[in-house]
């Protein structure tokens, strides 16, 4: 570690230590990062500290590791945290159930730096405890995030990328510190009670114009345990995405009360149009799918923006 740090990894952390340990480890590998010179943080935000141990154990060892810990549970103040501790000129995120690819790091690096973008995304492929994706999901495509795109492709949040019905997060990205988290808080502790805090940076961004690209190299692995694969718990995740989209919307628009019409519109219309549709097609019957409900979900979640959204309860670890 005597060269400069090119990137700071920042992984939270809250009761999935189980998966964390996986999350470092891998992420430790020398054919992830290819010699570029690398810190991670770890911020735990349980209030018992849960990955202290782990991360003591591995630094010990060598690893280029550093912890902090708050218990308030707020997403946004743990990634301010990471991010205010970072020596990188890049800080990429990375969540505490995935697992990284070969070239994962230096190949967001790389992107970065030869396009001289601002912020950069990999896709997200998920591993299912099970061994298989659930049923009423064969092909695992609501858990995946990849949009299949050549390299470099630019990425623009308000359009194309919205109609393929996928949508940018935090996850598997690395951001430029010097234009994009630049500021006293970067994602605000106003959206940091339900996970909707990258949504709303990213608006943030993409309306300042900073530029995102895709980087189809730089992949990552969700660890998908069994629970999260019921049908109820994706219609609820589908529900809060889109309240976190309106709200967002919302709070970035120079006209936010002609937005509030513009989202409760399209709101409205998915509801009517899916519930025709789940109605006609015989969803209702038990098998026969989910996708007009969760089509529902998305339109009440534009509705119901101004509830509170909350975390989705889950297994505890």
């Amino acid at each position: 570690m005597d060269a400069p740090i090119a990137v700071s990894v920042v992984v939270l952390s809250y009761d999935r230590v189980h998966l964390l340990e996986r999350t470092l480890t891998t992420c430790l590998r020398p054919e992830v990062s290819e010699g570029v010179p690398f810190e991670i943080i770890v911020v735990d935000n349980h209030p018992d500290r849960l990955a202290e141990g782990l991360v003591a154990r591995l630094a010990e060892q060598g690893a280029p590791l550093r912890y902090f810990a708050d218990p308030r549970r707020n997403v946004s103040i743990v990634r301010n945290i990471g991010i205010k501790a970072a020596l990188g000129t890049y800080v990429a995120f990375i969540d505490d159930d995935e697992a990284p690819d070969p070239q994962w790091l230096s190949e967001l690096y790389r992107c970065l730096e030869r396009t001289g973008a601002d912020a950069a995304f990999g896709p997200k492929h998920p591993v299912f405890e099970a061994g298989h994706p659930p049923a009423w999901d064969p092909e695992g495509w609501r858990y995946t995030l990849d949009f299949r795109e050549p390299a470099d492709t630019p990425l623009h949040l308000f359009g194309r990328l919205r109609k393929k019905g996928k949508g940018l997060g935090s996850g598997n990205a690395a951001f430029r510190v010097a234009t994009c988290l630049d500021t006293a808080e970067p994602f605000s502790v106003a959206f940091g009670d339900g996970n909707g805090e990258d949504t709303h940076l990213l608006f943030r961004l993409a309306l300042a114009g900073k530029r995102f690209v895709w980087c189809p190299t730089a992949m990552v692995r969700e660890y998908i345990e069994t629970d999260r694969t019921k049908p109820s718990y994706m219609v609820t995740r589908m529900k809060r995405g889109s309240q976190h989209y309106a709200a967002s919307r919302i709070a970035t628009s120079d006209h936010p009360g002609l937005t509030r019409v513009k989202v409760s519109l399209l709101g409205l219309a998915q509801m009517t149009v899916h519930a025709g549709l789940y109605v006609v097609s015989g969803e209702w019957r038990a098998g026969a799918g989910f996708d007009n409900r969760i089509g529902m979900a998305k339109g009440l979640g534009k509705l119901t923006w101004r509830a509170p959204i909350g975390f989705i309860d889950e297994k505890a670890a």
